[in-house]
């Protein structure tokens, strides 16, 4: 299936609408550490959309805490049927787990970035399930969506972080 997350595609994480990535040191800020926090930041963000062949342990988005959004203009407008979420699975992980993956989300669409957004469907990335996980959108003829905001509601355990590897949108141009 097509990817319309895609960055090499045309489309992009919008930052400013996101959550903040999340440092992994406590720092004290200074000019430079400012400047260099908006380049990593948007860097990570667009982590998830970069379509990777293959995952890799730490080569993700964090945000902090169990609950966090990524905002992405898609490289068209579409319906959107199906989205796909990728993490490591326990066998890749150093610790043999994965408390910081995704577990229950929601996916909205989006015409403009100022609109309301409509609910296309909630749910849940199984952390014994393969890397990359698809999940249908209970009605993909809601509406043509130029752009997607990925709600992750809770993690599997983790309270510091939430790390979030890729994210891809399918469906199909309007005619």
């Amino acid at each position: 299936m097509p990817n319309f997350a895609l960055e090499s595609q045309g489309a992009r994480v919008i930052a400013d609408l996101s959550s903040d990535t999340h440092w992994t040191k406590e720092r004290t800020w200074n000019i430079l550490d400012i400047l260099t926090y908006n380049w990593y930041s948007e860097k990570k963000h667009r982590t998830v959309i970069q379509g990777r062949p293959s995952l890799n342990p730490g080569e993700c988005w964090p945000f902090k805490g169990d609950q966090g959004h990524l905002f992405i203009s898609l490289s068209h407008p579409v319906n959107i049927s199906h989205v796909t979420l990728g993490h490591i699975t326990e066998r890749q992980s150093p610790t043999g787990t994965i408390p910081s993956a995704p577990r229950e989300f929601s996916v909205y669409g989006f015409t403009t970035t100022d609109d309301k957004g409509v609910f296309l469907g909630g749910h849940v990335y199984e952390r014994d399930g393969p890397a990359y996980q698809t999940f249908t959108m209970p009605n993909p003829n809601i509406g043509v969506f130029g752009y997607v905001k990925l709600v992750i509601e809770n993690n599997w355990g983790e309270k510091n972080h939430t790390c979030v590897y890729t994210f891809k949108v399918h469906g199909t141009i309007p005619t």
